[in-house]
């Protein structure tokens, strides 16, 4: 007999909790969550798909993005692994799991207008905190949610904060941050007593920041951060220093604010001569042809 969806769930989650960081329990159960709602839908078990179905739910069911897509079948293609190593399986259903290639994004930096929109919208010291991690400590919104107190060491100026594959990284902290910080009681800065772990869900705070932002497409908690390596990179071209601020695993990841920065190629390009003779070649042209007709 297989067992009920809700029970699996919560024994995959639990055995992710030990090993990876809560913003990445989230998402993997996030997606499998919706999986197997999908199966209930059309009177399946999620152990009983097969390939075509989990085709079809991502040709259909998950949005239109490649990364989106990608992250979808990442988080089945971990549950299927899981769910073979602890035999509520035979076969491991990820093996015939198709690649899906995303394009390598460009950044998406959210604009000094936004976020000055975004302010006037703040109606809490934890809205504007949000928006403060974003931007001058270039934070993903899991990480954000799970802030303590006690990351802070003020006395260093330093924020130690748990990223993806649960590694921590220290940042150094930024002044406004510190400042802003004087403002919190003790204890988690984004509290929650939904959330076992007692702060609020990266995918919450990620809500909270689209409504500061107006609801408007691309502008997120991400662009938040695009605006940080975007600003930093602008003052210094230092692509190893960012990939470790904002903590990749590859500074090829880190790149995409090198070839997008659309204020340093603007520099570049207005940086060439403004030669007049090609210009009044063309005016000379210009008059010639007016006069022939």
């Amino acid at each position: 007999m297989l067992p009920d969806h809700t029970d699996l769930i919560e024994q995959f989650e639990t055995t992710l909790a030990a090993y990876l960081s809560p913003g990445t329990v989230e998402t993997r159960t996030y997606y499998v969550r919706r999986l197997a709602q999908w199966s209930t839908a059309h009177h399946k078990h999620i152990l009983s798909l097969e390939l075509k179905d989990i085709l079809t739910w991502l040709s259909k069911s998950i949005g239109p993005s490649p990364w989106t897509k990608r992250s979808a079948k990442s988080s089945a293609s971990v549950f299927f692994k899981w769910a073979r190593r602890h035999r509520y399986t035979e076969h491991n259903l990820a093996d015939d799991f198709p690649t899906i290639s995303a394009p390598k994004g460009i950044p998406n930096p959210c604009s000094e207008s936004a976020v000055t929109s975004a302010l006037r919208r703040c109606t809490r010291i934890q809205d504007v905190m949000m928006l403060l991690l974003g931007e001058y400590q270039g934070l993903r919104a899991s990480e954000t949610a799970q802030i303590h107190t006690s990351d802070f060491d003020q006395i260093h100026n330093q924020l130690r904060v748990t990223g993806k594959g649960n590694k921590t990284r220290v940042l150094p902290l930024h002044p406004i941050v510190k400042e802003a910080l004087v403002h919190f009681s003790p204890g988690f800065l984004f509290p929650s007593d939904r959330n076992p772990s007692g702060h609020i869900l990266g995918r919450s705070l990620g809500r909270r920041v689209r409504h500061l932002l107006g609801h408007v497409p691309k502008l997120n908690a991400h662009s938040l951060r695009h605006k940080f390596g975007c600003e930093t990179l602008e003052l210094n071209p230092d692509l190893l220093a960012l990939r470790d601020l904002l903590g990749h695993e590859s500074v090829e990841t880190t790149q995409i604010y090198a070839r997008a920065s659309a204020q340093r190629l603007q520099k570049m390009v207005y940086a060439l001569p403004n030669k007049r003779d090609r210009m009044s070649t063309l005016a000379e042209i210009v008059a010639g042809t007016v006069a022939g007709h």
